[in-house]
């Protein structure tokens, strides 16, 4: 078993964060331009969250980022040596070896395809089962473009989505995660 480092680690997840903490506020501030910021309520995440965030204006989302960022890195720091502490059995047993933690892209976007393609199915058979005033349309008409109705053209665009944003989060995950192990590695050379 490889010892984790934390750098690689909190790198990955500063940049994962900061991106999906950008995006979330991006679409809010759209929404809220446009007179649509009552389907958008990201922001309410961060309001528990982030002790400084206080709503979509510049020092909020200037203190969240910062917060967002410092404590990507704070976890990083702190879970990996607890995780290294807890699993010190196992390292003394194998002798210790520096070797590159390589994500596969492959492997993680078809473990996430294939859970969410899961879920919205087992979530789309629920709205079918359920009275409409239980039903989940609400939430798939905003994270999926295109989905209307319970129908199978809107099923299967719900499909394909899902398939590119898994695509997409198992690139950027494995993208960051394999680059900042690379670089870590040849420091440690």
């Amino acid at each position: 078993m490889k010892r984790l480092e934390p750098y690689p680690v909190a790198v990955s997840l500063f940049f994962i964060f900061t991106i999906f903490y950008g995006i979330c506020i991006s679409i809010g501030l759209i929404l809220a331009d446009s007179g649509s910021n009552s389907i958008w309520q990201m922001h309410k995440i961060w309001l528990l969250f982030l002790p400084g965030f206080n709503g979509l204006d510049s020092l909020s989302i200037l203190i969240g980022l910062l917060e967002v960022s410092v404590g990507s890195y704070a976890f990083g720091y702190i879970t990996v040596p607890i995780y290294n502490y807890l699993l010190r059995d196992k390292f003394k047993k194998n002798s210790y070896q520096s070797k590159l933690i390589y994500l596969r892209f492959k492997s993680l976007f078809l473990s996430f395809a294939v859970f969410l393609i899961l879920v919205f199915t087992l979530c789309v058979v629920y709205d079918i089962l359920m009275p409409p005033q239980y039903s989940m349309i609400k939430i798939w008409e905003i994270l999926l473009p295109g989905f209307k109705s319970l129908n199978f053209y809107s099923y299967l665009l719900g499909i394909v989505e899902i398939i590119i944003y898994s695509a997409y989060t198992a690139l950027i995950i494995s993208g960051t995660l394999n680059y900042f192990e690379k670089s870590k590695n040849a420091e440690i050379s």
